[in-house]
Parts: C-alpha cells; structure tokens; sequence
C-alpha cells in the first residue's frame, strides 16, 4: 500500500501526527523517577484556539520515592522495590477534586463483584477522598465488548467511561464528536500541568487517545512488554529439556511434552481474533519476522502484518502445530482468564500471556496452586526461526485503554479531570495507596516489614479503580515493580527487560488506529478465513472465497496471489 493511498483510506486531514508516528520504531518510554517526592507545578490552561492539532501533553515527571533498585535512564527497565515505601508516602493532590455532588463512571475488571458502596468501607474512603459520590458500573473483562457496544448505544453515558484501545473494541469518531468531550483545550501541551499526575503519564500512552487530531482520552498506560512467553519451567526440567532456540526444535519438545491422556497439553491460547494460535498477538509473528502490525520503507510504501511471506509461514507454522495436536482443545474458546487459570494448573507447559494480573502466583509463590512438582513458571527467551538471525520481541501497545469524558460544560470538565488527576496518583504517593489497598485495618493491614497486606475483606471490596486511569499498579500497567510476596519478583522482571529491550521492535498502532475500526475489522475478518483454511475447519473454503469478494468490493487490498493454494496444500 503506497502513502498517498494509506491517506486515502485515513480519509481524514489531521492525521498527519498520526502517520509521522508510523516512520519509525515506537520510542522508548520515558523513564520513571527515583527521587524524592516534588509535585510538578500548575499553570494556566491555553485557550482552545492557541492548541495545534495532534499535539500531546508535555511530560512532567513526579519524583517519588526512590527505589530499591533503579530502572535504566531509556526508561526500558522499571524501577523496582523490595518493600513499600511506608514513611516516605507523599500527597500528590493537594485539595480533593470533587465537588460534592454525583460522578457516574465504568470499570473494568476481571475480578468478582464487590459489595455495594453502603457495604464498602474502601469505597466510601475514595469518595470522601475525591469529594464526589461516585456512582460504579463494572464492565466484566471477559464481556467488554458487548457491554462497551450497549453503552456508546446507549443515551444514559457515565461521566467518565474506560475503554480499551485495541482493534477488535470499535471507537466510532461519531460517537467520540457526538458523546465526548475534546480534551485538548484541556491537556495538550502545557495545558496539562494543571492536572499534575495526568502529565506524569508517558508520552508514548497518550499516542493512541489521538483522534482526528483532538486528545479524547485520558489513557491507561502500559509496559512496553505487554504479552510475554511463559514455560513450566519443572516440566522440562523433569525431561531434561532446555528453552528452544528455534521453530524446529520448539515443535520438537512440544511434542515431547504434549500429554492428552494426562489432560496436558504442550501450549494453549485464546479464542478471538486478537489471540488464537498466537498467530496475530505477536509470538510466532515475531518468530518468522513479521512486522510488528506495519511496516513502511525508505520509499514511503506501508506493509500491514497479513500482507508479507513472514506472517503467512507464521501462520503455516501454527497450523502445522495444530495439527500434531499439541495445542489444547479449547484453545479457540478460551478467555484470558480461563486460559489463564488452565495454565496455572499446568493444564498446558507453554502459553503467551500478559504480566499484569499475574503476580507471585506465575513464579510459583505463595498464590500458586499447590501441586507436585512446585509449579515454576518463568519466561522462554526469544527466538527466531531458523535460529541464524537476531530474534525479535515484538513491544506492545502504548496503552491498555483510555477514560473518556462525558461532553459537558467548562467547569463539569475540569472536575472530572481533576478527578481523573487523582485516579493517575503513582506509586508511593497517599492516594495512589488508598485506592490500591483501601482502609488500613479493614482492608489491609502492615506486616513487620511495613509492606501492606490485603484482609480477606480488602480482597473483597476493592474496586478496580486502575481500570480508569493509573500509573500506581505494580508489573504490565504500572511504571514500577513491587511485590511483598515475592522477594525476587523485582529482580527477576528487570532481569527479563534487560533481555527484552535490545530485541524489542516498536508497534506502530497509530497506523492500526487511523487506518479505522471499519478496515482493521475486516482484515480481521480475512484473517479468520485464512486460519479457518489452513486448519481445513469445515466451510473454510467458502468463508475464504466470499471474504475475497467482500475486500474486493471495499476496496481493500486482497492477499498476494496463491496464498490459497499454499494453504489448501498444506490441509491435506
């Protein structure tokens, strides 16, 4: 696809920021502080007319406890602590940000429900502490679409609204003009250090809440290692086995482990179009060489990931891995935290997934089922095909999501950005541990080294505040790493971005973004085709030959010529 088609198909004339993101590698994430606490100070906000188009919030650092072990300067490796920063909490907000009425709003979380706000002394403390009552919807993770969809249908919108910035949640730019308040007046450029922890979000995160070239967004940010390789590591100790350093020999020792009769299987994923067979998410892409989403050459010439000869032998590869039966059955009906749980359970040996709600329970801590052998989870280095050239790790998306803004007046504005100012409080700051652990006596308490300790409560009733807006959570959402139960934790992890960071390959999701939610679903929609063909499920054929027509008919590019017979050979 050549530039001035790309254009074209953007359609939209302000999305020039978005494309000269396009031109090179995602840049490495600014660096967390590790020094005493300083607020950033606050300045006047500009007037609408004096913002550029597509100009992201300065960044403003907030200089926090210092850490036990310091991360690098690229930001790349995390700070770490070993133990809580009890006496050296410091309030990043300075006044409560509320004022005094009802704020409606929606979370999102894979965890239980918690009591109502009249049972839930940790949520009456965040009210009291923001000034607002804050009136929760919960969005469950593993239905976040669907309920997403109701709610942009909907004419009731909470206040503020979290949703995720990925190519299978559709964020209209109808409903963002029509729903949503423009932010940039707001947040770009200095504008943003009135809300002081909102500037202390990396600048990468902000990248994607650009629409049309107006901030609509407040985002969630991420760790450039979003989705990780994990191993059992006893299995293969038992076997006497070692990580693969090529396509091959992974095959070769899946096949080793791989043990239906026993209900173990060597890997598993997620259904979707995001996840099955790993064949999109990143990790055989990653193997193969494919690019990272797109590609652009020295010519100006866009490539997206379906279009090159490395993502179709990916996607070869893990039909031929299906085939020998090594992936787990229900690795097409699985959600992340039904994966997540089968893997725990050393249901599977391999399996890529994220690092945020993992925790001590993936490195055979004290949340890890008990089983024999103890369960020692830790990450498979990266390797490339053939094993001859340099492996690449594929960085994830700047961020998880964004909290969007109910269109109101000026002043109704401000309060909820000041309320979102408060949801951002990093790690080692007072309000960062309110909403983190809650009530102390109630819903944690300090253990002798004065690290906190959720109750049985706290682990009942905290809400998912982070789902909205944060920088306070510890591993894939957060700046920092911490964990009282795991001792190693921090140095484990940073030991991992130490290996990661020089084979790390930047996702250029601006691209995915502009091209349209519209686009994005039906390359997936082919990409579905493709597998459902190569897999040889039945009607596959059919489903190939109409989604051909379909892209013909949009306009869109079709795959090169004699993918189809390649496929068909390879079902036999």
């Amino acid at each position: 696809m050549r530039r001035r088609t790309f254009l074209r198909v953007l359609a939209i004339g302000s999305a020039i920021p978005l494309l000269a993101a396009c031109t090179g590698q995602e840049p490495a994430p600014t660096a967390a502080p590790a020094v005493a606490p300083k607020a950033a100070p606050a300045t006047a906000a500009p007037k609408a007319a004096a913002v550029a188009l597509g100009q992201l919030p300065t960044f403003v650092p907030i200089q926090g406890p210092t850490p036990d072990l310091p991360g690098s300067a690229d930001g790349l490796v995390a700070p770490g602590y070993r133990n809580y920063p009890k006496d050296k909490l410091f309030q990043s907000v300075k006044e409560p940000p509320g004022k005094g009425g009802e704020v409606s709003l929606s979370l999102e979380t894979s965890n239980p429900p918690v009591p109502p706000l009249d049972q839930n002394q940790s949520w009456q403390a965040v009210n009291k502490a923001v000034n607002a009552k804050l009136n929760v919807t919960v969005l469950p993770f593993g239905d976040f679409n669907a309920k997403w969809a109701t709610m942009q249908a909907g004419s009731d919108l909470p206040d503020l609204m979290c949703t995720l910035t990925r190519p299978d949640v559709p964020i209209v730019p109808a409903f963002l003009n029509a729903k949503c308040q423009d932010l940039t007046p707001y947040l770009a450029g200095d504008a943003v250090k009135e809300y002081p922890n909102l500037a202390a979000l990396p600048t990468r995160s902000w990248k994607s809440t650009l629409v049309n070239g107006k901030i609509y967004g407040v985002p969630i940010p991420l760790r450039p290692y979003f989705w990780w390789f994990w191993v059992h590591q006893e299995t293969l100790d038992q076997l006497g086995l070692k990580y693969p350093t090529t396509a091959g020999e992974f095959k070769d020792i899946a096949l080793k482990v791989n043990n239906p009769q026993q209900n173990v299987w060597a890997i598993g994923s997620n259904g979707g179009s995001q996840y099955a067979y790993d064949t999109v998410q990143g990790l055989w892409n990653a193997v193969f060489g494919a690019p990272n989403y797109w590609a652009v050459d020295s010519s100006g010439k866009f490539t997206y990931i379906f279009e090159t000869p490395e993502y179709k032998e990916a996607l070869l590869y893990a039909a031929d891995l299906v085939k020998a039966g090594v992936y787990h059955p229900n690795s097409l009906s699985y959600n992340v935290n039904t994966g997540r749980t089968d893997f725990r359970g050393r249901k599977m040996i391999f399996r890529e997934d994220g690092l945020n709600n993992m925790g001590g329970a993936y490195w055979g801590g004290t949340n890890a089922p008990p089983m024999q052998p103890p369960s020692k989870i830790t990450m498979v280095p990266p390797f490339s095909a053939d094993g001859k050239k340099k492996p690449v790790y594929y960085f994830g998306r700047p961020n998880f999501g964004m909290a969007l803004v109910k269109k109101g007046d000026d002043a109704r504005t401000k309060e909820l950005l000041r309320i979102l100012n408060y949801f951002a409080a990093p790690f080692g700051s007072v309000e960062g541990h309110l909403l983190r652990y809650g009530v102390e006596g109630v819903d944690f308490n300090f253990d002798d080294r004065g690290n906190p300790q959720l109750t049985e409560q706290g682990r009942v009733e905290i809400l998912a505040w982070g789902s909205l807006t944060s920088s306070t959570a510890a591993g894939g959402g957060g700046e920092v790493y911490y964990s009282p139960q795991e001792p190693d934790y921090v140095a484990l992890l940073q030991g991992y971005e130490k290996l990661l960071a020089p084979l790390g390959v930047g996702v250029r999701a601006e691209c995915t973004v502009a091209a349209g939610a519209r686009g994005e679903q039906r390359w997936r929609r082919q990409w579905r085709c493709q597998l459902a063909h190569v897999c040889a499920l039945p009607g596959s054929e059919a489903r190939l030959r109409r989604q051909r027509r379909w892209h013909r008919a949009a306009g869109l590019p079709d795959l090169p010529q004699g993918v189809g017979e390649v496929d068909q050979r390879s079902s036999r």
